[in-house]
């Protein structure tokens, strides 16, 4: 995900990209454009990316929304009053919870997936269903309970009061790639997941990035509907939905980030996001395909 950010910042000029690193992120290809700045300890790395965020006029965090993290470098990135390349932070803050996200999108009307605080009781009330953590990353902590025994065991090893229940619902996993900006969408593709269940954990193993979709429509529709309801997204979101044959199409997360089908985008369409994204800090995005295919993200 990060090389294909630093791809494209490449392409812009007047570009200079100061980039903070893990010691163990030696990998990666840098073109002229971009410095590193390497810290080895978590504490090093907090200094560091402050002092880096002071010399920035505008800061894009790559961070997983698990502990508050992303929120964090949101907010933090908006007390120096730097531009940040992100929702603001009280709507980072609500994608992180996938509950408050929940509650959020079934007052305004919006189909998604139900979602519980879980209970402090011996008994959850639908099987098949899943656990998962209220701010974690995609397939990242769920478990998928088939039986009330396996709940009970699995409630005796977490923070009941850090995970939601859902029904485990059937169907195809499909992603939104999208661009938003004061209440205005834009669609960039959408994706088809490859999703499994092994030894009771969800695996994202592939995404196929720009599928047709013959529900298009309704999506261009569904993102209007989020922006009403969520006036604070900007910038580069994903939107997970499971398409079921009883219901439709449901959200299961909001993600105010970049995300797997990113990586995609340009192979697929010929649009370089990042460029995008900048654009819309002063005017509309340029949405003009050069190309159009699918491109398959393999997950490792």
């Amino acid at each position: 995900m990060l090389q294909a950010l630093l791809d494209e910042l490449k392409f812009l000029p007047d570009i200079q990209v100061l980039l903070p690193l893990d010691v163990r992120c030696a990998d990666l290809q840098l073109s002229a454009n971009v410095q590193t700045f390497a810290a080895a300890t978590a504490d090093d790395q907090r200094k560091m990316l402050y002092q880096l965020m002071l010399q920035s006029d505008a800061i894009w965090p790559i961070a997983p929304e698990t502990d508050g993290i992303l929120a964090g470098l949101a907010m933090q990135a908006f007390v120096l009053e730097k531009i940040v390349l992100l929702s603001d932070p009280q709507t980072v803050f609500l994608c992180t919870d996938k509950l408050a996200t929940y509650q959020c999108l079934k007052m305004h009307d919006i189909p998604v997936v139900e979602s519980l605080s879980l209970p402090h009781s011996d008994a959850v009330p639908f099987i098949p269903a899943v656990v998962k953590p209220r701010d974690g990353v995609g397939c990242e902590g769920g478990f998928v309970i088939s039986d009330q025994a396996q709940f009970q065991a699995i409630s005796q090893k977490i923070d009941v009061g850090n995970y939601l229940l859902q029904p485990l619902m059937m169907g195809e996993a499909v992603s939104l790639s999208c661009l938003f900006k004061n209440g205005q969408t834009w669609l960039l593709t959408t994706n088809q997941q490859q999703v499994t269940i092994h030894n009771g954990r969800f695996e994202l193993q592939a995404c196929e990035v720009n599928t047709h979709n013959c529900q298009r429509d309704f999506y261009l529709d569904l993102i209007n509907r989020v922006a009403m309801a969520m006036p604070g997204l900007w910038g580069y979101i994903g939107i997970d939905l499971i398409e079921t044959a009883e219901f439709g199409p449901l959200i299961l997360e909001i993600n105010p980030r970049l995300t797997t089908s990113y990586v995609g985008i340009r192979p697929a369409t010929g649009i370089n996001v990042a460029e995008q994204v900048l654009r819309l800090l002063n005017n509309q995005p340029d949405l003009c395909v050069s190309n159009s295919q699918s491109v398959r993200i393999t997950i490792h």
